[in-house]
């Protein structure tokens, strides 16, 4: 047990420098296949963190031969041993052999330390140990709690992606309550979650792009290698760069199902849509399964959006270290840091008085002698010679030199057709947030669109206007159209404002040759508003020569009418005014069925 318990400290031990070393190699790996498919960029960080856990399997099977030799030897054997080694030096004292007292505890003090490092260990593993138990127990929950009615047209678009995905085995798809977003949980037998909110919020388009979304991780078998992930998490807990390549697999594993959806759904603009609304109904994260936001950030997954649509966005500086890996290495860094200067002293010989050293020996005996500067055997007991001076060997101490990344080189402007759609954007004016970036994207807002906007009379435009004009279908060549129609367009949410209530230069001719000419936009609004067709305002025209657009338009709201009018003529009401037919509507009088011939 004590073998097993030294072999597995010492493993942890190394672990912290295998794995710093993996991870530099990994570094300048993924530099040199920035531009490269995301699915190579998965698998090398995929292979750097089973590189990681292949090293301290190794690493602790090595431990364990090296523990592995007899342990019936004599005491003499065991000092000579050590003393052969250089492992733990011993001063010998004139007259014989002897072992110091402080050196021996020196020596017992060394399994102690390990117990402390296992037993620190184990807390950490049993800790995200409970965390994994938790989510696997929420996922069971979800499994036996999701409802298995869901809508045909989705059961059918399912299959059909199932298929042309080449998925063999078979995938269930349910209906869940209790979750925000659609997720997929099992590796043998695979299961889609889709919330009800999903159905609802998103259109048939969108919905089919998400659930090749998630079929794509059926098809990768991520679910599974998400639980070999997990595991190291929680084996190597202590290590920043464990929590850092799984963060970056994480990162690459969607961004392959992004590239996989697309394939099946090649419209990006819906895809994008179906991320960006879904992204504003996140709740609770369940690691162990697989989710369309990939359990990322929302920067992050703006950034996604942003790839989608054809972008190159920048990574986002790194986050800082998780409280529970920065409170591990802190601990580990005591662990192992207190009880430093008692092994250092134990490994170092405690420095001569002099550079000569002199030994006297009885005959009976031979002496080892171990020093810094020399060895030296007295084999002739009548005589103390003395032994020449040596020079000291130098002992170097490696010291780590801090190694600060060179900053990386900002990215260049890109020019040309290789330039981006927010370079273009922020050389047309509009250096707004990544939000409105990609709501303008979508709504297919272009540079070139912006500056003609711009060039209307009404200034620059602002992001949400472009994004309202755009789609309300207002382009320069509608607004020209107005104005040669004889519509006054005053401002931009003139030009909306027309659209949205479809006032169109038909319908002012229409009012025109209904009597009712030259209105200004507010006016044309309001009997568009309203529901007022040139037909009923040349009826109220004919009836009533003199009215006005905002007599118009109350009679429009009181509903009244031909028929309104002739009834109030039957029942002897004569002498009628817009006003007193308004007063009639609204005391109902002629609603009484008493009143009615």
């Amino acid at each position: 047990m004590t073998h097993t318990v030294e072999a597995t400290a010492w493993t942890l031990i190394h672990f912290c420098w295998q794995a710093a070393v993996i991870a530099g190699v990994y570094r300048m790996a993924s530099i040199a296949f920035a531009r490269r498919a995301s699915q190579v960029r998965y698998l090398l960080a995929l292979s750097a963190l089973l590189t990681m856990l292949v090293a301290a399997v190794l690493t602790f099977a090595w431990e364990m031969r090296s523990f592995a030799a007899p342990s019936n030897v004599t005491a003499s054997s065991a000092v000579n041993s050590a003393a052969g080694y250089g492992d733990f030096p011993r001063v010998v004292a004139p007259g014989g052999i002897s072992v110091s007292e402080a050196g021996a505890d020196r020596i017992h003090s060394i399994p102690n330390l390990m117990g402390w490092i296992d037993a620190f260990w184990v807390l950490g593993v049993l800790a995200l140990s409970v965390r994994g138990l938790g989510g696997w127990w929420l996922i069971h929950r979800l499994r036996t709690s999701a409802l298995p009615q869901a809508p045909d047209a989705v059961c059918a678009a399912f299959r059909r992606i199932s298929a042309a995905l080449g998925l063999h085995k078979t995938v269930l798809l349910r209906v869940s309550n209790a979750i925000a977003g659609p997720v997929t949980v099992g590796a043998l037998r695979a299961m889609v979650l889709l919330p009800v909110s999903a159905i609802t919020l998103l259109g048939p388009e969108e919905l089919e792009v998400v659930l090749a979304h998630e079929l794509a991780h059926v098809r990768r078998a991520d679910f599974f290698w998400n639980l070999v992930q997990t595991l190291v998490e929680t084996l190597f807990f202590f290590h920043p760069a464990v929590w850092w390549i799984s963060g970056r697999i994480r990162h690459e594993r969607e961004l392959c199902c992004d590239d996989l959806a697309l394939r099946i759904c090649p419209n990006p603009v819906v895809y994008a849509s179906a991320l960006f609304h879904l992204e504003e109904h996140r709740s609770r994260q369940m690691r162990l399964a697989m989710a369309l936001d990939g359990h990322q950030s929302p920067q992050t997954l703006r950034m996604r959006i942003a790839r989608i649509l054809g972008e190159t966005m920048p990574m986002s500086a790194p986050r800082s270290l998780r409280p529970f890996s920065a409170a591990a290495v802190f601990a580990a860094v005591v662990v192992l840091l207190l009880p430093a200067p008692q092994v250092i002293s134990g490994l170092s010989p405690s420095p001569s008085p002099s550079p000569t050293v002199s030994v006297t020996q009885s005959p009976n005996s031979s002496a080892i002698v171990t020093s810094s500067q020399a060895l030296v055997s007295k084999p002739n007991p009548g005589t103390a010679r003395a032994v020449p001076r040596l020079a000291p060997e130098p002992i170097q101490i490696a010291q780590a030199q801090p190694q600060s990344e060179a900053p990386a080189p900002p990215p260049s402007e890109p020019s040309g057709p290789k330039s981006t759609y927010i370079d273009r954007m922020k050389a047309a004016g509009y250096d707004v947030d990544l939000d409105k970036m990609i709501a303008m994207k979508i709504q297919d807002v272009t540079p070139e669109y912006a500056r003609s906007m711009s060039q209307l009379g009404f200034g620059k435009l602002s992001a949400d206007d472009l994004i309202a004009c755009k789609i309300q279908g207002v382009t320069p060549e509608a607004i020209e159209q107005f104005r040669k129609q004889g519509l006054e367009v005053k401002s931009i949410h003139d030009a909306i404002s027309y659209r949205i209530f479809e006032v169109t230069p038909e319908y002012a001719e229409g009012m025109a040759k209904a009597g009712f000419k030259n209105l200004d936009a507010q006016k044309l609004l309001a009997l568009r508003v309203q529901g007022v067709t040139p037909e009923y305002a040349q009826s109220i025209a004919k009836q009533y020569p003199g009215a006005t657009v905002d007599d118009v338009i109350k009679t429009k709201i009181f509903n009244i009418n031909a028929d309104f009018i002739a009834q109030a003529k039957a029942h002897g009401f004569t002498d009628l005014s817009l006003e007193k037919l308004v007063k009639l509507r609204i005391s109902g009088v002629l609603d009484d069925e008493s009143v009615k011939p």
